[in-house]
């Protein structure tokens, strides 16, 4: 088999019926199988059922705020905390803090891909979208040999072309479940307040954070130890994330398919 798009041989059948959207993508000798749609609608992944008190801190590298220096201090906090985490940076952001991504790889975190801000979902073509994809899996492939098969449009902006793309690509696209909305000019306490009044966590939370938030490393050291008190643990989005046999509910939760 010839190598497909970024050295990796991908084939993939879409069989649409009138429920849901099926997919049979084969990634390399691997056969994956998922139903990634509700009542014809495609739905990224915002949580998983893991049946275990897993959550993953997710961050955004898109160099829109104020840059190098807060992500460097949510580093060392997740340090402080034993905190894995996912971070979800644009070609661009790698580009331009090459150094602090491979930082962020050699302290066990992980780094997949963000699309650019400039980047309308509305009026972006499929192959716009897969252009897009190689883009981000040839820059984090310049700063890591893991590989990039997540895939996060900014502002959690999809249409149903662009998501059935994705999945076709072999990749899987990942929003969240809870914002911890820390681009909110208030002190990271009271963000946290708001964060644990306004939702139940429950297992397989994805939580979104902007990793050039002034008050994101604070919010994640205040919040991460009530969270552990209660038994969580902190995983990564591929630790977490089902890659084969799940189906999705209608709020994008990941629901794993029992074995027959």
């Amino acid at each position: 088999m010839k190598k497909g798009m970024w050295g990796v041989g991908v084939l993939a059948l879409v069989l649409i019926t009138g429920l849901s959207v099926f997919y049979w993508a084969q990634v390399g000798k691997k056969v994956v199988t998922a139903s990634t749609s509700v009542n014809g609608q495609e739905l990224p992944i915002c949580s998983v059922q893991t049946g275990k008190k897993q959550i993953a801190y997710t961050f955004e590298l898109s160099g829109t705020q104020t840059g190098k220096g807060q992500a460097e201090q949510i580093l060392q906090i997740l340090q402080q905390q034993e905190i894995p985490a996912t971070f979800f940076a644009t070609p661009s952001w790698i580009e331009k803090h090459r150094s602090l991504a491979i930082q962020i790889c050699q302290q066990g975190h992980e780094i997949q891909g963000l699309g650019e801000q400039a980047v309308c979902v509305e009026q972006m073509t499929t192959k716009a979208c897969r252009k897009e994809l190689r883009k981000i899996r040839e820059t984090i492939g310049t700063v890591t040999e893991e590989p990039c098969i997540f895939f996060r449009i900014p502002g959690g902006e999809y249409n149903n072309e662009v998501l059935r793309t994705i999945y076709a690509c072999g990749s899987y696209p990942v929003a969240w479940s809870v914002d911890s909305m820390d681009w909110k000019e208030y002190e990271a306490s009271e963000l946290v307040r708001q964060l644990l009044q306004s939702c139940t966590i429950r297992d397989g939370e994805i939580l979104r954070f902007h990793g050039e938030g002034e008050n994101t490393g604070e919010m994640v050291k205040l919040l991460h130890p009530r969270l552990k008190e209660e038994g969580y643990e902190a995983v990564t989005v591929s630790q977490m994330v089902y890659k084969d046999r799940y189906r999705m509910t209608t709020d994008g939760r990941q629901i794993p398919e029992k074995s027959k």
